[in-house]
């Protein structure tokens, strides 16, 4: 019996009381599921390795969909017709096999090696979001994880209302399997990596997150944000200086802030790098930050013996990342509280949303590539990487001198406001 094998077709197949059944795949040749008395149904594929007949179970319906079997019936095929053998090595038992957690290591060891700073962030997420919520996945073999067990993990995150982590997690597990079947040819890749052997990516059909990547960060208007500057400036220290240095540079990104060390600051050209690796890049791209005389009272005032500049110690750690956030959350409940918030609440990422939104616009009408510079986003494009080799660094510093001028609602030099006048 033939027919294409779908999740409607597999569900409407009735069992024998008295026998198992088989039920081929109309297109695929040797992809079949087997259907008990029971009413199971289980997917396999049939074919031939080096001669000799080989089947492979591939999963039940239910822990497995009618499509994820379909593809892993074509990677079996695949494998076959390459003479490798699709099942796991024989001498590998659950108590010597590698499992997801020596891969999720590998993975970790990978960043590191790369010189990614993120990996002391990436590991601390593994740890209690997968090592320490699914110690039972975490202990099994990872050449036996499936699409299920993937879910397992995901799941709880997104029933806990955390999508946007949710989705960071699935990607770390698809990241680290594509990772360790690329180690099979690569002899840079860590000893770690390359010694799991893995074959199949059980997270290559998981989907998006919903909601992972949905904008959270809102502008503010005018009015709101010179509300937050003057409520930055009746602040204690070090918070005071903190904030009005986040706005002063135009809304960096605070991981990045936190990395900056006085070895950054240039007081000759006043001036400010950043280094930034954010995205797949293993070199960090060096990013200059024009800095206001007010910018370098503010560094004045919160530096001391210690190495960093976003400190609240006098430089010997740097902030955490939620400090600017704590401030923007505090701030917007006080602009609640006192009417002057008027399209709800936000974060210190609305910060540097607002330096965009609102130095694009009228009056200021500062470009997209000067923005971009300040920003140090959308770097990615041919053009800027082999062809625009223009710093901006005037244009960068007039921008920030725009913003200081605005929080401080002072009008812009040459501006002109022009008053309508009304019909008789």
């Amino acid at each position: 019996m033939k027919l294409k094998l779908s999740k409607t077709t597999v569900e409407a197949l009735a069992p024998e009381p008295d026998k198992q059944i088989i039920v081929w795949d109309s297109d695929i040749v040797g992809f079949g599921v087997r259907v008990s008395p029971g009413g199971s149904r289980t997917f396999f594929y049939q074919g031939r390795l080096h001669g000799k007949a080989k089947k492979v179970t591939i999963g039940k319906l239910g822990k497995v969909t009618a499509e994820t079997a379909r593809k892993d019936a074509k990677r079996i095929a695949s494998m076959l017709e390459l003479g490798q053998d699709p099942s796991p090595p024989k001498h590998a038992t659950a108590a010597t096999a590698p499992t997801l957690g020596d891969l999720m290591a590998a993975y970790v060891e990978l960043l590191e090696s790369q010189g990614k700073v993120s990996a002391r962030n990436v590991k601390n997420q593994i740890a209690r979001d997968i090592k320490s919520a699914h110690p039972r996945l975490w202990a099994k073999p990872a050449a036996e994880i499936d699409l299920h067990d993937c879910m397992v993990i995901v799941g709880a995150l997104v029933d806990a209302k955390k999508p946007r982590q949710a989705d960071k997690i699935r990607s770390y597990i698809r990241t680290a399997y594509s990772e360790a079947i690329n180690a099979h040819g690569d002899a840079n890749m860590p000893a770690s990596m390359r010694r799991l052997k893995i074959t199949f990516n059980p997270a290559r059909d998981m989907r998006k997150v919903k909601g992972s990547s949905k904008a959270k960060d809102r502008a503010l208007s005018l009015a709101e944000f010179r509300a937050y500057w003057r409520r930055v400036q009746a602040l204690p220290e070090p918070h005071r200086s903190l904030a009005m240095l986040h706005v002063l540079t135009g809304g960096q990104r605070q991981q990045q802030l936190a990395r900056v060390t006085l070895a950054d600051i240039d007081r000759d050209a006043p001036s400010m790098r950043i280094l930034d690796y954010k995205g797949r890049r293993t070199e960090p791209r060096i990013h200059i930050i024009p800095l206001l005389p007010e910018a370098l009272d503010a560094i004045d005032r919160i530096t001391g013996g210690g190495e960093y500049v976003f400190s609240c110690d006098g430089g010997r750690t740097p902030i955490h990342n939620a400090f600017l956030n704590d401030i923007a959350k505090r701030i917007c409940a006080e602009m609640k509280d006192a009417d002057e918030l008027e399209n709800g609440p936000f974060t210190a990422g609305s910060i540097r949303a607002t330096c965009e939104t609102r130095l694009i616009a009228k009056p200021y009408r500062v470009s997209s590539d000067v923005l971009a510079h300040l920003l140090s986003h959308g770097m990615g494009t041919v053009q800027r990487k082999h062809y625009q080799h223009h710093e901006f660094f005037d244009e960068k510093l007039e921008a920030l001198e725009m913003l200081h001028r605005m929080v401080k609602g002072q009008p812009e030099p040459g501006a002109q406001v022009v008053e309508l006048r009304t019909r008789a």
